[in-house]
């Protein structure tokens, strides 16, 4: 119970300050994705630009919006488990190891989005709205499975 009840807090908590820091927090990092989307597919041979949170590609271009940044999936992941009985050290390391890897995976969605869009335009949609939705909920899930399976029993 104790667990649920933090859960949820904490993930209230982060939501709001989310939502609330919109301007701050998530804009310049939606940016910040853009740019790096762009950067690796530069990097990967491909003529791409992008301004602001768009990424652009010939004949294909995305915006970086609140949904694909992976912020509120790490905002959820972190209430886990800042929620779970663990010790301050193996949260900020479950934190941080955590939110590097949903980093990582949303770029790799991003990529493969702008790679559908491209190539496979009529899967696109179902990709961006439904598969990688679950997709990445599975990670966020398996990220803090993966993270409480490896701590020590707390008495």
């Amino acid at each position: 119970m104790r667990f649920c009840a933090l859960f949820s807090l904490y993930t209230l908590i982060a939501f709001a300050v989310l939502y609330a820091g919109q301007q701050l927090l998530v804009a310049p990092i939606n940016r910040q994705l853009a740019w790096l989307s762009a950067a690796m597919l530069r990097a990967a041979g491909v003529a791409v630009t992008s301004s602001g949170a768009i990424v652009s590609v010939p004949g294909f271009a995305v915006e970086i919006k609140n949904s694909c940044n992976a912020v509120y999936e790490i905002g959820l992941y972190l209430a886990a488990v800042w929620a779970y009985p663990a010790s301050v050290r193996e949260r900020f390391i479950g934190s941080a190891v955590g939110a590097v890897v949903l980093s990582a995976v949303n770029a790799v969605r991003v990529l493969v989005l702008i790679a559908l869009g491209v190539y496979a335009r009529d899967w696109f949609e179902m990709a961006h709205l439904y598969a990688w939705q679950l997709v990445f909920l599975a990670v966020v899930a398996a990220c803090w499975l993966g993270w409480v399976l490896r701590l020590r029993p707390v008495a």
